[in-house]
């Protein structure tokens, strides 16, 4: 009777004479690559349908193995994609984004399937690695997975369980919500630089160093920074000069220079103690300064005097990694058995790295 094409949206109009039709879909590239169900008719009292349309799974596989298993997963894309099931057990699909974004996946329909997320094809997990509510789940693709040319795009392992022996296929939803979410690793560093102009140190011949009693009273130690020559000092100015160990290990840790060759020096800053992103500040990398720092050192001892920059960096670091927290799972002043010592003043545990010269 009639042909009408769809617009850019997937809508078709056709003025008809009164009467009952049934509709037919064509398509380009063939109607076995589509799935739809319904009944396609229209009549006086029914002038309007909706068809959901799907793609059909289907071009190569790729074979993933699950302990010692192996299974052949089709490649899905965003939109709805329908796929025919193995009844009772666990299908594998794999989803190659395209772009960066918030991605819903979900069951479309009634089919009696779950869905989940199971990791990477090198890696394929036993339990679903996202919380999966009402049959759906979302994950956060950041640009970083999208990768260029030929490969680096992150690859997304999608499985369908078939719940019963009837359950032979389903519609897998693929839907991209918005933008990805943002954490606290989307936000630049900030690098600290140093304020000290730094001098070869070399400590005194005969010098004894002593080391900071951190179970005593805060008033025990005042620490006075003189201008002249850049330094903390003890009692006054001219007292004995305080030093940070940056190439050898303090009684309680490892130097700086273990630490920023195995992990940096940084420290993230918060509106309060809610660590979520709404009240995050800033964060900031210690990591070059302290570099400079070791150029300068005592060869023998690897000790330099405390600064304003190592006072700072010492107390932010020690800080976000919860050394002297003694609620913190960073908490670092145990006993030989690991129980903690709760002696220790918090007030004065940042000189842990410190020592001075008697």
């Amino acid at each position: 009777i009639a042909m009408q094409a769809c617009d850019e949206n997937g809508v078709a109009e056709k003025t008809l004479t009164k009467g009952d039709y049934q509709i037919e879909l064509n398509f380009t590239d063939g109607a076995e690559s589509y799935y739809y169900e319904g009944d396609l008719a229209l009549s006086a009292e029914k002038t309007e349908l909706t068809v959901d349309l799907s793609r059909k799974a289907s071009g190569e596989t790729q074979t993933l193995y699950v302990g010692a298993d192996e299974f052949e997963a089709y490649n899905i894309a965003s939109g709805c994609t329908y796929v025919e099931l193995e009844a009772e057990k666990r299908n594998y699909f794999l989803f190659t984004p395209t772009e960066a974004g918030m991605f819903e996946f979900s069951i479309e329909g009634g089919a009696n399937a779950s869905i989940g997320y199971y990791g990477a094809p090198h890696f394929v997990q036993q339990q679903s690695a996202a919380e999966v509510v009402d049959n759906k789940f979302t994950v956060s693709i950041k640009q970083g997975m999208i990768g260029s040319g030929n490969g680096g795009t992150s690859i997304f392992v999608i499985g369908v369980d078939s719940l019963d022996a009837d359950t032979k296929n389903c519609v897998i939803g693929i839907n991209r919500l918005g933008d990805p979410e943002k954490t606290v690793e989307d936000e630049p560093w900030i690098v600290y630089e140093k304020t000290a102009e730094l001098t070869e140190y070399s400590l005194p011949e005969d010098a004894e160093i002593k080391e900071f009693d951190l179970e005593a009273a805060s008033d025990e130690y005042k620490l006075v920074f003189n201008e002249t020559d850049g330094f903390y000092h003890l009692d006054n100015e001219n007292g004995p000069l305080v030093l940070v160990r940056l190439t050898e290990d303090s009684d309680y840790i490892a130097c700086f220079q273990k630490i920023i060759e195995k992990q940096g020096s940084y420290k993230y800053f918060y509106n309060g103690d809610d660590t979520s992103y709404e009240n995050f500040v800033k964060r900031e990398n210690y990591t070059d300064c302290l570099y400079e720092y070791l150029d300068y050192v005592d060869e023998n001892e690897g000790v330099y005097p405390l600064t304003e920059d190592l006072k700072y960096i010492i107390q932010q670091h020690g800080d976000h990694a919860g050394w002297w927290d003694i609620e913190s799972y960073g908490y670092i002043f145990k006993d030989i058995d690991g129980n903690n010592i709760s002696e220790i003043n918090s007030e004065i545990a940042w000189l842990l790295m410190c020592c001075y010269i008697d």
